[in-house]
């Protein structure tokens, strides 16, 4: 069945999204057969849903999404994690042996995958699939303007990273880690991320922020040397 709408097209509450009630999906509601937006927002298909991304609300976990977070304790058999905006996930491993061997420390921060989200609490995945981030740049924005940083097809954030030089980690839960040549690339990766996030509903957008970049960086990306 068609959709009513071209992939992160911005929709408003009550409009007509798809003709499939089996594909309702976060931000969405179904009346009669039909799916509508229930939120402001970016439509979009994730795991052949429909939703809506909300511009403003919290950050809702899904099964499978990519998220930065700061250790905060060590137990016997896992860790604590923040992921900012007072949301706390865990992770169980129950050898112990594994527990020690990812040797990661309160403070540290990784990059890992969301396991399981419930009224049981958040879980992300353990073992291999954690990444520990040793070096760069912690920055935060809304997490509902993720999906508008990295654009269509990952557009906006791979121009942002070819215009500053910046090795960028995105975490669905609004956590960004940035590693630039220089300070000033970080710096000009850091404003466009802050532009992307107080302009993330209007038009000509990714005109705006590589023009931002340009004029930060004088018209070409430094170097470390």
């Amino acid at each position: 069945m068609p959709l009513y709408f071209s992939e992160r097209e911005i929709v408003l509450p009550g409009q007509l999204l798809s003709d499939d009630s089996k594909r309702s999906g976060e931000g969405t509601y179904v009346l009669g057969s039909r799916v509508y937006a229930s939120t402001l927002g970016f439509a979009t298909v994730k795991n052949d849903k429909v939703c809506v991304i909300p511009f403003k609300g919290a950050y809702n976990p899904q099964p499978g999404d990519k998220v930065i977070g700061i250790v905060i304790d060590v137990k016997p058999n896992g860790f604590e994690v923040s992921l900012g905006r007072h949301l706390t996930a865990t992770i169980r491993i129950p050898d112990k042996k594994e527990v020690q061997a990812l040797n990661l420390k309160v403070g540290e921060v990784i990059y890992a995958f969301v396991k399981e989200s419930g009224l049981r609490g958040v879980f992300l995945e353990g073992g291999e699939k954690i990444k520990k981030i040793t070096s760069g740049l912690l920055v935060s924005m809304h997490p509902s303007k993720i999906p508008r940083l990295i654009g269509r097809r990952g557009s906006m954030i791979n121009m942002i990273k070819k215009e500053t030089g910046c090795d960028m980690i995105v975490g669905r839960n609004g956590l960004i880690v940035i590693r630039g040549p220089s300070p000033t690339n970080e710096f000009a990766a850091v404003s466009a991320i802050k532009l992307v996030e107080k302009e993330a509903h209007s038009q000509g957008l990714t005109e705006r922020v590589e023009n931002l970049i340009k004029s930060i960086l004088g018209g070409g990306v430094e170097s470390e040397e």
